[in-house]
């Protein structure tokens, strides 16, 4: 793959995942392994890590989007030594024309696959002043959206990935488990519940965060909260 924009090695290895699951995708795959030499790219999709900012949300939602289309997938970690052929295709797609094998298609990426919607469908919806889950309980409920076309958009896509359950909000991982969506003094009440060591030993920062999320809550500030 070249690309015509400057891109992170995170974005870099987003766009081959990508770029792979589309053409599974067109081929009629509906059973995928995924070997991946990136910590960052696979532990996300596995939930293991929480993309932070908004061009790497929009890369995820993405993939995940595409990964749903799979009745079965799974995804791994390899060392950067056993995925010696992928990184020489890389390589060579790097290379200048002269030197490429005309055997060897390309793809020539002009954007980014979040250019088009980074901004709109997949932004990160932020609490704002009072309870986060209002407007999801309004529109889960009641069909009632924000009269902001922007958040409205965000929200009603944000909100596949949370139900309402005996009148608690739960937002659905991609592992399908659910987890109870707090707000408000809660949050703090269950950091400082975990972090005291209720739910095992002292921890601090991230792990402390995903710590709070294996025992079944959420919140969008949370590893934030967590630092």
């Amino acid at each position: 793959m070249r690309f015509d924009f400057k891109a992170t090695n995170n974005q870099a290895e987003y766009e081959a995942l990508l770029a792979g699951l589309r053409v599974c995708i067109a081929l009629g795959a509906d059973e995928l392994e995924i070997f991946s030499d990136s910590q960052v790219v696979v532990n996300q999709v596995l939930d293991e890590y929480q993309a932070r900012e908004e061009h790497m949300i929009a890369y995820l939602d993405i993939a995940k989007r595409l990964l749903r289309k799979f009745k079965v997938y799974r995804i791994s970690q390899i060392p950067r030594e056993e995925n010696e052929k992928a990184d020489a295709l890389s390589k060579l797609a790097s290379a200048t024309t002269s030197i490429r094998s005309k055997a060897i298609p390309v793809a020539h990426l002009t954007k980014p696959s979040t250019a088009e919607s980074e901004e709109v469908m997949i932004a990160e919806i932020r609490p704002s002043t009072g309870d986060w889950t209002y407007k999801f309980r309004k529109y889960l409920e009641e069909n009632i959206l924000s009269e902001d076309a922007v958040e409205a958009k965000c929200i009603r896509y944000r909100s596949t990935r949370y139900t309402i359950l005996r009148g608690e909000l739960y937002r659905r991982g991609f592992s399908k488990v659910l987890q109870r969506c707090v707000a408000g003094d809660k949050t703090r009440e269950i950091l400082k519940s975990v972090h005291s060591g209720v739910c095992g030993n002292h921890t601090g920062g991230k792990s402390l965060a995903h710590k709070v999320l294996r025992q079944g809550f959420y919140w969008p500030t949370l590893f934030a909260e967590a630092q």
